[in-house]
């Protein structure tokens, strides 16, 4: 489907790879789309974050590092979404990865998976394109008239009309934006439960590890692996990056804790992963809490988005589809394709479905999409 649709003026709020897939299927379709997103920056939980600081040998020089604090790397298990991938992929946004992880003493696993690169967010802004992106534009409200679908913008501002618009949000931030325009789904993505993650970047001196990653058996890591050994990463000259995770358990039980106690914590935590034998050197260590990170509960809606035509509005999200980086793309991707067909010519509106409670379905992954606090870092190995 390739038809010129310029008088649909589509908003799709947020900027991680739900929302960026969503925009992308709707443009191919001949839309005219805008993305909003209240970051500095696109990929929602594949996020990485870049670190600076003054080298502590006194040559003052400075020293730069980056940390996938997000998603650590993803799986393709869906026909559409691994051909999807393989574009990406000969574009050179996608690499495969497999690392040695430490997950049973003594002998690792070796996994079979995917980054995208140079760092997480590249695939967002592969999906995006060329599609216009308003970052730093936190929408607080919606308002809809006569002419359609208004955005309110945190500084007062407003954007629009559009004719529809998507919310590619945590269920938590959709809801507050559905709130008096369809109070079911608000009420619904209100009740999922997200679980939270804390995670720790560090950097060391260059250590004799064995492993690309470990999942820890016991204690508040769920996650740890050498950011540098993914492909297209790097570390500063004999140092070692380091993304770590902590367990939903152990987020949720430290929520509210001052960021540097997490920080020292999560440190010691990740120092009794490391060589006993070796004295550990820090060279930077920051942390970062994902308030809303991974889905706690499987979805008892087997729809993989939402579309009331009715209306002009739609929800995709990675928890409607499995809590997975594929399970974004794939939700995105299928809202884009219901609602293209549902603005074809001659086609009634479709009717808004009822809306149950909508949880993502159980997997074992590090946080996700996340309400980022700006302290240090994110979580989310998605398989």
């Amino acid at each position: 489907m390739n038809h010129d649709h310029p008088s649909i003026h589509v908003a799709v709020i947020g900027a991680g790879l739900a929302g960026a897939a969503c925009a992308s299927g709707l443009q191919r379709a001949g839309y005219q789309v805008e993305v909003f997103d209240k970051s500095r920056g696109v990929g929602g939980r594949m996020s990485t974050r870049r670190a600076r600081w003054m080298d502590a040998d006194g040559t003052g020089l400075q020293v730069e590092a980056e940390f996938d604090h997000g998603a650590q790397h993803f799986g393709a298990v869906h026909p559409r979404f691994r051909a999807w991938l393989a574009r990406v992929e000969k574009a050179g946004v996608v690499a495969s990865w497999q690392p040695r992880v430490h997950a049973a003493w003594p002998a690792p696993l070796v996994r079979r998976c995917h980054v995208a690169v140079p760092g997480m967010p590249a695939l967002s802004r592969h999906a995006l394109g060329d599609i216009p992106v308003h970052l730093g534009a936190a929408v607080q409200r919606l308002h809809r008239d006569g002419a359609g679908w208004h955005l309110v913008l945190a500084d007062g501002t407003q954007a629009g009309p559009f004719q529809q618009v998507v919310l590619a949000l945590p269920p938590a931030q959709a809801a507050v934006l559905l709130a008096g325009h369809h109070d079911d789904w608000a009420d619904a993505l209100a009740a999922v439960h997200m679980q939270p993650c804390w995670t720790l970047m560090a950097v060391t001196d260059e250590l004799d590890w064995p492993w690309d990653a470990a999942e820890p058996t016991r204690g508040p890591l769920a996650w740890v692996v050498r950011n540098d050994r993914k492909p297209g990463r790097s570390a500063p000259a004999g140092c070692a990056t380091w993304v770590a995770q902590a367990t939903a358990a152990w987020s949720a039980a430290y929520l509210e804790a001052d960021p540097r106690d997490a920080a020292t914590m999560l440190q010691h935590a990740l120092a009794a992963q490391l060589p006993a034998q070796t004295a550990v050197r820090w060279h930077h260590v920051a942390v970062h809490r994902w308030r809303y990170a991974a889905p706690a509960d499987p979805a008892p809606d087997e729809r993989e988005c939402w579309w009331d035509g009715l209306h002009g509005i739609g929800v995709c999200g990675d928890y409607l589809a499995g809590g997975t980086v594929e399970a974004a793309w794939r939700s995105g991707d299928e809202l884009a394709d219901t609602l293209a067909a549902a603005l074809e010519p001659g086609t009634a509106p479709e009717q808004p479905g009822r809306a149950g409670p909508v949880p993502a379905q159980a997997v074992q992954v590090s946080p996700t999409h996340a309400e980022a606090e700006d302290m240090g870092t994110t979580p989310a190995t998605t398989r």
